[in-house]
């Protein structure tokens, strides 16, 4: 490579780390996808280690990744984070030389560029998940399918195992993209090839990919069947929308995320904002939009052979995705189609390049960049500056920070204690009792099983919501903390707000609303209700000490005033 062209590649890579290494610092710590990577990665033990990454959804290599960084570089927060950067670093310059393989170095600088300014990769890779490395390793992939749709060579269909392999062996879902990105490619190279030569490539990637890639994919299969055949959770909290479709491509080619953790049900919800045109929404995110998918129809095209394979590849996995998410199997995250963003972007850059007319391509690629970097480094909610408002030590930080004593009771809504293991020192020993996403049925109402009720518990619960005050939660907190505590004595509740949010006024809306409590997510149901009965149980004895919040946390001390 000439010394411009590493010039150039290394302005871009310098540019990518410091946008993300800006704001790395998240202060309220890990929040709880971060906490179970950090969870799994620091087991000393490693039979509880290997236990744990096995009963995960994932498939383990990241967490052995961490694991090792976690040795080198520490777990503080800041060093876990970093774990992510490297990853997201070294995809600008694959992306480079992907760009560079399929056409030239001006496709290569586009494509590396992109990915570099990105802020849906930005964000993970301020993100201690392994998303930021499956992008890497879908990148190396297509890198490769890109040189053996030029030439087969052993040495390329070696190196398209290998990253195949680490990718099925990083996410469960990765096993589908290979598979498609595998058959599709063979397809395209065959296809090509006269009889004599077909028989040998034939042979060639049958003893260098296919047969050791099935040796992979059969030892990881059991996580694949896990999530198509288990019954999900994923309903729970949130349901299957087709604005989450469409949201996926915005968070992949414009700077506003929506889809990264959740969503509402319609797209429209984004594109008006009280009757009237959400300006910010429409030039920062539909307009990158229009323009990346005519630069797709443009590529396409063209009808490329290599171009054609990937985004096929890409597509047709995203659709299984879509399939899995309407049956209830997942949710339909941005993040969990990270293996097809490579081969978009890809594709993306191919199509503005390949536009003849030079102030049109121009016009195009200056506008997408503009408004992406003009967001970026301008507004409060560019991605860099997102905090993790679920952050556990924001709740460690509201404890210490309030007049909660070491034996005072503190009830944790959502989550349990060992959450907030990473930030409590030896001096923090509140009584902590937890009523969380695994266990509130044992508050709401005992007689219906939990698997039951995650499936069905939002008809099966409909006349415990209506009920307020709620005898089974008032007992229970009469029976385990009023009994037990003196005048002066004080009690804490947190409860995390972007969940229940609902007042009692609100849930009584909803519930005799028949269209509006469908629409309602059962999660806000659950512990609104929660939030709203754990209130009124304590406000006969007892006066509100304080009340502080920390991201999206609420601490409410109660004080007793009466025996």
């Amino acid at each position: 490579m000439k010394k411009d062209s590493l010039f150039n590649l290394f302005l871009i890579v310098v540019f990518g780390f410091l946008l993300r290494i800006w704001f790395l610092d998240k202060p309220e710590g890990l929040w709880n996808d971060e906490y179970v990577s950090w969870h799994i990665a620091s087991q000393k033990d490693l039979w509880i280690f290997f236990q744990d990454m096995v009963r995960n959804c994932h498939t383990p290599l990241y967490y052995l990744y961490l694991k090792i960084w976690m040795f080198l570089f520490s777990d503080t927060d800041t060093a876990l984070r970093y774990s992510s950067v490297v990853p997201s670093i070294l995809s600008i310059v694959i992306m480079f030389l992907a760009g560079k393989e399929l056409k030239d170095r001006k496709l290569g600088y586009l494509c590396a560029f992109l990915t570099a300014i990105s802020s849906f990769l930005i964000y993970f890779a301020q993100e201690v998940r392994l998303y930021s490395l499956v992008f890497l390793l879908s990148t190396l992939c297509n890198l490769f399918a890109i040189k053996l749709l030029k030439k087969v060579t052993k040495k390329d269909m070696i190196c398209l195992f290998i990253s195949s392999m680490l990718l099925v062996l990083t996410h469960t879902l990765g096993i589908i993209y290979a598979f498609l990105l595998l058959v599709i490619l063979f397809y395209f190279i065959i296809c090509e090839l006269d009889e004599k030569k077909r028989k040998r490539v034939i042979y060639n990637l049958s003893i260098y990919v296919l047969l050791p890639i099935t040796a992979i994919v059969i030892i990881v299969l059991p996580f694949l069947y896990n999530i198509l055949t288990y019954k999900s959770l994923s309903q729970f909290w949130a349901g299957f929308s087709f604005a989450k479709i469409a949201l996926t491509f915005t968070d992949y080619f414009s700077p506003i995320q929506i889809n990264i953790i959740n969503t509402i049900d319609y797209f429209s919800s984004y594109v008006l904002k009280q009757d009237s045109i959400n300006c910010t929404f429409t030039i920062f995110a539909i307009i990158p939009f229009i323009i990346a998918i005519f630069g797709i129809i443009c590529a396409l095209k063209k009808h490329n052979k290599t171009i054609v394979c990937i985004f096929t590849s890409a597509i047709v996995f995203f659709f299984y995705l879509i399939l899995i998410a309407y049956t209830g199997r997942m949710v339909l995250l941005t993040k969990y189609s990270t293996e097809m963003y490579p081969a978009l972007i890809i594709t993306l850059c191919y199509g503005l390049c390949s536009i003849k007319n030079k102030k049109l391509k121009n016009a195009l690629i200056t506008t997408y960049i503009t408004l992406n970097l003009l967001f970026i480094f301008t507004a409060p909610t560019a991605v860099q500056r997102l905090s993790r408002p679920e952050g556990h030590y924001a709740i460690v930080a509201l404890l210490k920070n309030s007049n909660l004593k070491n034996d005072d009771y503190v009830i944790l809504t959502y989550y349990d204690k060992t959450k907030l293991d990473k930030y409590l020192t030896e001096n923090d020993k509140y009584k902590f009792f937890s009523i969380n996403k695994f266990n509130f049925n044992e508050y709401l109402y005992k007689d219906y099983d939990y698997r039951n009720v995650i499936q069905n518990g939002k008809y099966l619960y409909k006349d415990k919501f209506k009920e307020y005050p709620n005898k089974n939660i008032t007992n229970f907190v009469d029976e385990t903390f009023i009994k037990n505590m003196k005048k002066g004595d004080r009690i804490g509740i947190v409860t995390l707000d972007s969940v229940s949010f609902l007042s009692n006024e609100d849930m009584k809306i909803a519930i005799n609303d028949e269209e509006k409590y469908k629409k309602a997510q059962y999660i806000f149901l659950v512990f609104s209700t929660l939030k709203n009965n754990l209130y009124y149980a304590f406000k006969d004895k007892f006066i509100i000490d304080t009340i502080t919040q920390a991201g999206s946390w609420t601490l409410v001390v109660y004080k007793k005033t009466k025996d």
